[in-house]
C-alpha cells in the first residue's frame, strides 16, 4: 500500500488531540507531508514533535498550494481543521488537485457551497471523489450497526441529548501546546471580516450577536454533528416546529423539535452547555414499535473511547432484553482517515460530501430561524435562512 501524503491545516485542539496522533500511529500508511497554521510558533512546535522539516511548514493554504504548483511539495490530501467555515479553503485545495477532509462545518452559507459545486461543474469533476466532511460519527461502527437495525423498524420518536461541559475539561488529558500570541491583528482582521460577511449573508447583519453565535458555534459548530448523524440514520430532519434558548450565560441551553424529513415522526434535540457538568455525554435514542435503539457517545477528543449501542427489545424467554455492544478497537476518526486515503486511491468511500453539507446547512438555517422567532426577531427576507 502506498503512503498517503497529508497536510494538516490548522493546528489547534482537534489536530493536536486526534489528527496528528492518529497520523503518527498509522505512519506505515500516512506521511505528515506539511503543516499549516497562522501561528509560526505553534507550527514550529508541532513540526518539532512530528518531524516536519522547515520547508514543509506554511502560514496559509495559499502558500501551501503555491509550493505544490512550484514543484516544491508533493502532497495527496489535506485535513482542514481551521476555525470557522472551511468551504473557501476546500475550494482552493480541490482546485490544486488535493483531496480534502474538512472538519465541520464545511460552510456557514449555502453560497459558499454553491461556489464549490460551480467549480465541480466547470471542471467536470464529482465532489464525492474529492471532499469528505469530518462527521466522525458516520465512521463509528456503533452508528453503522444502528443504521442496519433502524432499517427494519417503524419509528415513533427520535431524541438527542447533549451534555457539554467546558471544553478545557474534555482536553486536559491531551496536554495541548500552550496558546500563542504571535498572530497579528492585521493578519486576523481580514479573516474575521470575511467570516462576518458570510454569516451576514446567511442570517443577516442585524441579527443580535447572541443569535449569530448560536448559529456559528452551537447549531453549525456542535448540533450539526447530530444533524448529519440523523441524516445518515433516518434520512434527515425536516421541519423545525419549535425552538427555545435559555440559561444563565452563553451559549446556554437549546431545545429544538420538529418532524423527520421522510414522515411525521417527531424529533427533539436538547443541547446543554454547563460549565461544571461532570463529563461530556451525547445520547441519541430511537423509539420504535417493538423497542428502542440508543447510541451513547463519550468525549469526542478521546480516541478509542467506544460508543455504546444499547438495544431494548422483547424476548420470548427473558421478557425484556437490554443488550449493549461496544467496538473497543475501532476508532471513528481513524476510520475517517482511512476513507481519506481511499479517496486518494480513486475509490469512493461512504461519508458526507458537499451535497450532504448543503442539506445540513439548510437544516441549521431552519433551526436559527426558529430560534430567532422564539426571541421575537424576524430575519431579513433577503438572507438565506429566511428562505
Amino acid at each position: 500500500m502506498s503512503v498517503t501524503r497529508v497536510a494538516v491545516i490548522g493546528l489547534g485542539a482537534i489536530s493536536q488531540s486526534v489528527h496528528l496522533p492518529l497520523l503518527r500511529r498509522n505512519a506505515e500508511n500516512f506521511e505528515i507531508a506539511a503543516l499549516v497554521d497562522l501561528s509560526a510558533e505553534r507550527t514550529a512546535d508541532m513540526a518539532a514533535r512530528y518531524g516536519v522539516a522547515d520547508e514543509r511548514r506554511f502560514p496559509s493554504v495559499e502558500a501551501l498550494v503555491a509550493a505544490k504548483h512550484e514543484g516544491a511539495l508533493e502532497i495527496d490530501a489535506a485535513i482542514l481543521a481551521t476555525t470557522g467555515s472551511h468551504a473557501g479553503d476546500t475550494l482552493r485545495l480541490v482546485q490544486a488537485g488535493i483531496r480534502v477532509l474538512a472538519e465541520k462545518p464545511l460552510a456557514y452559507s449555502l453560497a459558499e457551497l454553491d461556489a464549490l459545486t460551480a467549480h465541480a461543474a466547470q471542471a467536470g469533476i464529482d465532489l464525492r471523489d474529492w471532499v469528505r466532511v469530518g462527521y466522525m460519527k458516520e465512521y463509528d461502527l456503533a452508528s453503522q450497526r444502528a443504521a442496519q437495525l433502524l432499517a427494519d423498524v417503524e419509528l415513533r420518536a427520535v431524541s438527542v441529548q447533549v451534555m457539554h461541559p467546558l471544553d478545557g475539561s474534555q482536553l486536559e488529558y491531551a496536554r495541548l501546546a500552550a496558546r500563542t500570541d504571535d498572530v497579528s491583528r492585521d493578519t486576523l482582521a481580514p479573516l474575521i471580516e470575511a467570516t462576518a460577511a458570510i454569516v451576514d449573508s446567511a442570517v443577516g447583519a442585524d441579527l443580535p450577536v447572541d443569535l449569530r453565535t448560536l448559529y456559528t458555534n452551537v447549531v453549525l459548530g456542535s448540533i450539526v454533528h447530530d444533524v448529519g448523524l440523523l441524516r445518515m440514520l433516518v434520512g434527515g430532519l425536516g421541519a423545525v416546529d419549535f425552538a427555545q434558548h435559555w440559561g444563565p450565560k452563553m451559549p446556554g441551553s437549546v431545545h429544538l423539535r420538529g418532524a423527520l424529513a421522510r414522515d411525521e415522526t417527531p424529533w427533539t434535540v436538547d443541547w446543554h452547555y454547563i460549565d461544571g457538568y461532570p463529563d461530556y455525554q451525547e445520547t441519541v435514542t430511537f423509539h420504535h414499535e417493538t423497542g428502542s435503539i440508543e447510541l451513547v457517545f463519550g468525549v469526542p477528543y478521546v480516541t478509542n473511547l467506544p460508543t455504546i449501542l444499547r438495544v431494548t427489545e422483547s424476548h420470548p424467554e427473558l421478557g425484556i432484553r437490554v443488550s449493549e455492544s461496544r467496538w473497543m478497537q475501532q476508532e471513528a476518526f481513524e476510520n475517517e482517515l482511512f476513507a481519506l486515503a481511499a479517496l486518494v486511491r480513486g475509490e469512493r468511500p461512504d461519508g458526507a460530501s458537499v451535497e450532504e453539507s448543503i442539506a445540513d446547512v439548510r437544516v441549521g438555517q431552519r433551526m436559527i430561524r426558529s430560534l430567532a422567532l422564539s426571541k421575537g426577531f424576524t430575519l431579513d427576507p433577503s438572507v438565506e435562512a429566511a428562505q
